[in-house]
């Protein structure tokens, strides 16, 4: 096997190990969401997904691209102990500036829940939004933690964590609904004791193996490196926020739930795939730029990727809107109509991330800043008439929008700096044979229960056969990949299946 193979090999292992964690974290929420469907009304979905938002906005803020530039600072070192201090001081810095901003929050979030709800929202605001600002000063901190973890590779630490969050959150917020019927006060409650313990156990790793030093000397060439990330946060938080903050104020609370929920099972192809592969990508990418097959190697993680997503995004958009009759209350059932558009716009923002190596390895992070500003008046430019005319549906389109201006000049830019002769070919293939897969399972909506599911096994089985008899997959990689498998299960490559 080639050594480019070994390489990519290498970052599919541990890509697979934090997609096993992510989906641990995320199922604790696919798990609760009979519960929520059932027991909050969507009004009370659409406040729970504006503390969301609120909480992505300030943590976005006060993150100040600390965790990122950590992963990036560490593998700048030679020395063991400087790495060390790069962690530990970043850790120290995020809680200072973290537990600063939300003090600082806090004493405002009196008329900000005024100004965010206007009459629409529900009781106890003030307490569900001081558990919403306690969770980020733990969120804030662990991502530190877990940069730590993703930089020496310990993913196996990961999927602990995650497991032990899952059931904590699982019971803590089922307690909460069913036994005390706290609302969305007792969701963030269980949320902030989930992301407190993880907090609690990254933390104690952090500090055990890297000590409790603070340096100046490394903390201020992060924050320079940071400082357009920062920026180029705030700008992307408007870009990914603003059809949701639209949407509530030009139509109501109500088609904000409705839209949260089909927000959430869309980005199950971010969550199970994109994250995992993001967090083991950051570092991956930095370790392979100096091989002069890089290049290679990038074009062949994207197209794997790429298959990879198409084949989470079509088993979402062909089954959601069953598993909805099965386990949701009939006034969320709609949201499975605006699957296609919000999944095809989650897999393009995923392919963004390992698009952005040449900006990144370049240390040209201003470049971002610019797609971020490009991607946020596209956002305002489409959201406001769409969703003025067309409610969610504008609001799917303008998010697509946003997801195409954000994937074509990252490739723009990048390219500058890193080369990569991707397989536009097949990707293009890839695409058509997806969109005709999901077309055609539109139409099995039309038909009985037990004509339409059969249907839609059929539609991806064909899918698999498609992207083969194409050569999207080439034989050789197939033939690679299963003698990779038999090797794992200890028989031999040439033994029967």
């Amino acid at each position: 096997m080639s050594s480019t193979s070994t390489e990519v090999g290498r970052f599919f292992k541990h890509s697979g190990i934090y997609a096993i964690g992510n989906a641990l974290n995320r199922v604790g929420a696919f798990l609760l969401l009979p519960i929520y469907t059932r027991l909050l009304t969507p009004a009370e979905y659409g406040t729970l997904e504006t503390l969301y938002l609120v909480s992505s906005v300030v943590s976005g803020v006060l993150g100040v691209g600390i965790a990122h530039a950590t992963l990036r600072f560490y593998f700048d070192y030679k020395d063991a102990a400087d790495r060390r201090a790069v962690v530990s001081t970043n850790l120290i810095a995020s809680i200072a500036i973290s537990t600063a901003g939300v003090l600082v929050v806090a004493l405002f979030s009196t008329p900000l829940a005024g100004w965010l709800f206007k009459g629409q929202g529900i009781s106890n605001l003030g307490g569900a939004m001081h558990w919403m600002l306690a969770t980020i000063v733990f969120e804030l901190a662990s991502q530190v933690g877990l940069a730590y973890v993703r930089a020496v590779e310990r993913s196996m630490l990961f999927i602990v964590v995650s497991f032990v969050k899952l059931v904590v959150q699982v019971i803590a917020n089922s307690v909460a609904l069913m036994h005390f019927d706290a609302g969305v006060e007792g969701v963030m409650a269980g949320n902030c004791l989930t992301v407190g313990l993880g907090f609690a156990v990254l933390s104690w790793v952090t500090l055990r193996e890297c000590g409790l030093r603070f340096e100046w000397a490394k903390l201020m060439p992060v924050l320079r490196y940071s400082l357009p990330l920062l920026w180029t946060t705030m700008v992307g938080i408007v870009a990914s926020t603003a059809d949701r903050f639209l949407l509530q104020s030009l139509v109501s609370l109500e088609a904000l739930g409705i839209y949260a929920l089909a927000l959430k099972l869309s980005k199950l192809a971010s969550d199970l795939v994109g994250e995992p592969i993001n967090r083991a990508y950051g570092a991956f990418r930095f370790t392979i730029m100096e091989r002069d097959d890089a290049g290679t190697i990038q074009a062949q993680v994207v197209r794997y990727l790429a298959v990879i997503l198409s084949l989470i995004g079509l088993a979402i958009v062909l089954f959601a809107g069953d598993a909805l009759r099965l386990i949701a209350a009939p006034a969320y059932w709609s949201a499975a109509r605006y699957l296609p558009w919000l999944v095809l716009a989650a897999v393009l923002q995923v392919l963004t991330y390992p698009l952005q190596t040449g900006i990144y390895y370049q240390k040209q992070s201003s470049s971002i800043f610019h797609i971020a500003i490009a991607a946020c008046i596209a956002g305002l430019v489409l959201g406001v008439p769409l969703i003025w005319a067309f409610g969610i549906l504008g609001a799917c389109l303008s998010v697509l929008g946003v997801s195409i201006v954000s994937v074509v000049m990252t490739d723009r830019i990048s390219q500058r700096f890193f080369p990569v002769h991707y397989e536009w070919r097949k990707l293009g293939t890839l695409l058509a044979l997806v969109v005709a897969v999901a077309v055609a399972g539109q139409l099995a909506d039309q038909l009985p229960l037990l004509w339409s599911l059969p249907l839609r096994f059929v539609l991806g089985a064909a899918f698999l056969v498609g992207i083969v008899a194409t050569r999207v997959i080439e034989p050789a990689e197939l033939a690679a990949a299963r003698a990779k498998l038999l090797q794992r299960l200890g028989r031999p490559s040439g033994a029967a299946a």
